[in-house]
């Protein structure tokens, strides 16, 4: 458009200007070139007749429309955000662990029943003395002997169990003690406790503690594993 630019062409260009404030200057400035070239070769000599300029910018369509379509054919699809990276839960961490923990636990208190608990049993045996009277005997296992092989027996189960329990987050540092402490105060149970209930009370003594001490470990462990197990996998439920 030669000369003065018409007010009603100005004004377009304004108010397109201000619309096109986001796009990168260069853009801006090509965009509203390219919209004055249009006006211009639609108008020719007409430039200063304001019904033909009218008429230009209304066919041209109002300055929000041109600004959608710039902004649309330069708009650069945004690249998505990458997705948080999933922190890699720690294999000892995993709800399983608990879950094996407590079976190599229950098979290491078994070892302890069946090995401690025949290693310290009593055998009585009679027989005649010099006189022609019957004499009974009574044999005891060592309760040392029954420990070492009570532990012997279970330490393989055991050993993998303490690792596991050990470099696990899933319990807290009271509940691991009272995982690692439940074997061994098993096996010292079954090997002292008819013992001294023997020494005490005689056969009645030793039996009624045997017994005892059996219904302590299988009760008493029993519940100890089970709410360990249930502390662990709710831990590792929340770290899932």
């Amino acid at each position: 458009m030669n000369g003065t630019t018409h007010s009603l062409v100005a004004r377009y260009l304004d108010d397109l200007a201000r619309m096109l404030g986001d796009l990168e200057p260069g853009e801006r400035a090509e965009v509203l070139a390219g919209v004055r070239e249009h006006i211009e070769g639609a108008l020719g000599d007409q430039h200063q007749d304001d019904a033909a300029v009218a008429a230009v910018l209304t066919e041209l369509g109002p300055p929000d429309a041109i600004a959608q379509a710039a902004y649309a054919d330069r708009a650069v699809p945004p690249v998505p955000p990458a997705a948080p990276r999933a922190a890699r839960i720690p294999i000892t961490s995993r709800p399983w662990v608990p879950v094996v923990v407590a079976l190599l636990q229950g098979l290491s208190l078994l070892l302890v029943i069946l090995v401690v608990g025949g290693s310290v049993a009593w055998v009585e045996g009679s027989g005649a003395t010099s006189t022609g009277e019957t004499e009974v005997t009574t044999y005891g296992g060592s309760s040392l002997a029954a420990v070492l092989a009570g532990g012997l027996a279970a330490l393989p189960l055991w050993t993998v169990m303490a690792l596991l329990v050990g470099i696990s987050a899933l319990w807290t540092s009271r509940e691991k003690v009272a995982h690692l402490l439940a074997v061994p105060v098993a096996a010292v149970l079954f090997a002292a406790g008819p013992t001294v209930g023997g020494s005490l009370a005689g056969k009645a003594g030793m039996i009624v503690v045997a017994w005892t001490v059996l219904a302590v470990v299988v009760a008493g462990g029993g519940w100890l594993l089970y709410r360990l197990t249930v502390s662990g996998r709710r831990r590792a439920a929340r770290t899932a």
